[in-house]
């Protein structure tokens, strides 16, 4: 048979269908493999985790298809340890399974500072001072005297400390402030809807010590807000000691929760003035 003849015959097609069905074959699988290997079409919505805690985080389910790398830690004030300062990518990003989330979080102890000088100043001042460089306050006790809400002694551990020591970020300083025995009592100021970091400097600034402090869920720096405290005197001793409560404001019960708190303080504040006047 000439080859005019076979290229004619049938033998000659079918031999070339199943060459081209061979190599659609091949280039079908090729895509698969290729899809799979590559992950194509398979896109995973980055969680937001900034504020969150790493050891948290780790428990999500949404982070089973992402790996966790820490490429950084620093020293935040009013930051617990451990806490997702920032991200990359960011919350909302598209990406592949498996992709490194790259992290930095906040670290135990922050860099070394000079203790600032914080005696025969207002406690008022003395507390910016403190906070402004990464600094906390401690306790804050009251002693009779001439002069009242004077700074007469700055404590750390239970030891007096002197300007320009060594301390780090973070550390709690206490404080010995000096009061007019007939000026004993501070005004509750207005932390409702204040994040931690703001309602603790007002009240240590009014002369008041942060007690107790409850979250509704996640502690959260940004988001967690003063609800409610305790007690919920308007006028309050120096030196009092006040309990808080957060819920998150991205939650449906926040304002509702807020709300109610108020109208709780206006019924309080009635009820007193009733009294009062009988």
């Amino acid at each position: 048979m000439s080859f005019k003849q076979f290229v004619k015959s049938k033998t000659f097609f079918i031999h070339l269908g199943l060459i081209v069905a061979s190599f659609l074959l091949l280039l079908v699988i090729s895509f698969f493999v290729l899809k799979i290997y590559t992950r194509h079409g398979q896109e995973y919505i980055v969680p937001d985790i900034e504020g969150k805690v790493v050891s948290e985080i780790e428990q999500m389910s949404e982070m089973k298809y992402f790996d966790l790398v820490v490429i950084d830690s620093i020293f935040k004030e009013d930051t617990p340890s451990g806490t997702i300062l920032s991200q990359e990518p960011v919350a909302d990003s598209k990406v592949k399974k498996g992709r490194k989330i790259y992290v930095t979080v906040s670290s135990l102890s922050g860099d070394e500072l000079n203790m600032p000088l914080c005696t025969d100043i207002s406690l008022k001042t003395a507390v910016q001072s403190l906070t402004d460089i990464g600094l906390r306050i401690g306790n804050i006790s009251f002693r009779p005297g001439d002069i009242s809400n004077i700074v007469i002694e700055q404590r750390k551990s239970g030891k007096i400390i002197r300007q320009n020591e060594k301390v780090r970020r973070g550390d709690v300083i206490d404080l010995v402030v000096e009061m007019d025995v007939n000026s004993t009592t501070t005004n509750m100021p207005d932390i409702l809807g204040k994040t931690e970091a703001e309602a603790e400097r007002l009240l240590w600034s009014a002369g008041l010590n942060v007690g107790r402090k409850t979250f509704d869920g996640q502690q959260d720096n940004k988001h967690s807000r003063v609800v409610s405290y305790d007690p919920t005197f308007k006028g309050l001793t120096l030196g009092t000691t006040i309990s808080l409560h957060f819920i998150n404001d991205t939650k449906n019960s926040y304002k509702k929760t807020l709300r109610q708190f108020e109208e709780q303080l206006i019924l309080e504040q009635n009820g007193y003035e009733e009294e009062v006047e009988e």
